[in-house]
């Protein structure tokens, strides 16, 4: 039995495995040209879309044989999963491009608007993020309040809270939003370096 796909006359030899073997070949070719799509390699500029179209439809297609081995059955559920698997990567790894590109909330910073201080051992950085504070909320017509060292140790506080949850505390930023004037924490999941 033989039918065409992608202009590649496929025998159908999935009994000996040979095109579940070539399948395979196939997408370890595919994922490293995304690889070097994803690394910057000159030679692939673009996303190796339609590489990936027609294996994905050669799979599918495929998949609808019924006259395989069990073994081949397997392997051919295992080389599905992996496309999958690699499929959704690519697709993520697309996505985090455009949003990098494009800034986390799809809108640059303000000109001139200071980005978060890091937090680190000594108060100045706490001190330059109080002033902020209280600009921010003197703007507003409100009082801060408490005062510095109060201040310090609330920020000390959430910091060990959010660190002990497997965050890292990369700074405190003071965000405005309509009336309200707060201080929130710019985490960033993963281990402490």
């Amino acid at each position: 039995m033989a039918w065409k796909a992608d202009g590649l006359c496929i025998l159908a030899a999935v009994s000996n495995g040979d095109l579940v073997g070539q399948l395979d070949r196939r997408l370890e070719e595919l994922a490293r040209k995304w690889e070097r799509f994803f690394a910057r390699d000159h030679q692939v500029p673009t996303p190796p879309e339609r590489e990936r179209t027609a294996l994905e439809r050669q799979l599918r297609e495929v998949s609808r044989y019924e006259g395989r081995t069990s073994a081949d059955q397997f392997r051919m559920e295992q080389l599905l999963h992996r496309f999958a698997t690699y499929n959704q990567l690519w697709q993520r790894q697309i996505r985090e491009r455009e949003e990098a590109r494009t800034g986390a909330a799809g809108a640059a910073r303000p000109p001139n608007v200071p980005g978060p201080t890091h937090v680190g051992g000594d108060g100045d950085e706490y001190q330059g993020v109080f002033t902020r504070y209280v600009d921010a909320l003197r703007k507003s017509g409100k009082d801060a309040g408490l005062g510095f060292d109060n201040f310090r140790r609330t920020l000390e506080q959430q910091k060990r809270q959010l660190e002990e949850r497997g965050s890292v505390v990369e700074g405190f930023e003071v965000v405005e939003d309509g009336a309200q004037v707060r201080v929130r924490a710019r985490v960033r999941r993963g281990r402490r370096e």
